[in-house]
């Protein structure tokens, strides 16, 4: 039994409502990103439980115009088991999208990294606790500085099972960046019918 423990993760700390969450730099003197969210849903879909959150109301968000702050997409592609999933570094559960708009400009990250889950997905409430994670910059329009990659995201998550309101966050974010890239960009596992809605719209 001790070989087969040997290297598995051991959840030990106590969880608490709320998303905090922060993405930082990681070259030499970093910037730090804090959120403060005003939407944080979740969905079940076929292949992954998928978490949006926006620092913006969708009435801000909707209007678009110089928006400063961040729309973030969380995809939690397995659930790990305590006791039984390996201790690696490289281990990855999560692909991440993070949009981050500075007065009008916008830059798309992306990456991947760990998350352990709390909670069954359908159910009001879902929690996740980031503890690694890789990002860096994936599309940006022209007057976006890239002060973040290669970045990291850690923290937690607390979302409300919402399935109408993620297609509304993630249609609304779609169709933000497709209009300032000029290219439909979002996440790899939205649906079709959604991203050529927020195309048409």
């Amino acid at each position: 039994m001790a070989s087969v423990l040997q290297g598995c993760y051991t959840i030990q700390w106590p969880w608490s409502k709320g998303t905090r969450l922060t993405t930082a730099g990681l070259a030499a003197n970093p910037i730090k990103l804090p959120f403060e969210p005003k939407q944080c849903v979740y969905t079940v879909e076929p292949a992954q439980t998928t978490f949006f959150l926006s620092d913006f109301t969708p009435d801000e968000l909707a209007a678009g115009g110089d928006l400063t702050g961040q729309v973030i997409n969380i995809q939690l592609l397995w659930e790990p088991r305590p006791g039984y999933t390996p201790l690696d570094p490289t281990t990855t559960n999560v692909s991440i999208r993070l949009l981050v708009f500075s007065n009008g400009e916008v830059g798309m990250y992306g990456g991947g990294g760990f998350a352990w889950p709390r909670g069954t997905a359908g159910e009001t409430n879902m929690q996740l606790r980031m503890t690694g994670s890789n990002l860096s910059l994936i599309a940006k329009t022209k007057g976006f500085v890239d002060l973040l990659s290669p970045g990291e995201m850690l923290g937690s998550v607390d979302a409300t099972f919402n399935e109408q309101a993620a297609i509304v966050l993630r249609r609304t974010a779609s169709q933000l960046i497709s209009n300032k890239l000029g290219v439909v960009r979002w996440v790899d596992s939205a649906p079709m019918s959604d991203l050529n809605l927020a195309a048409a719209d």
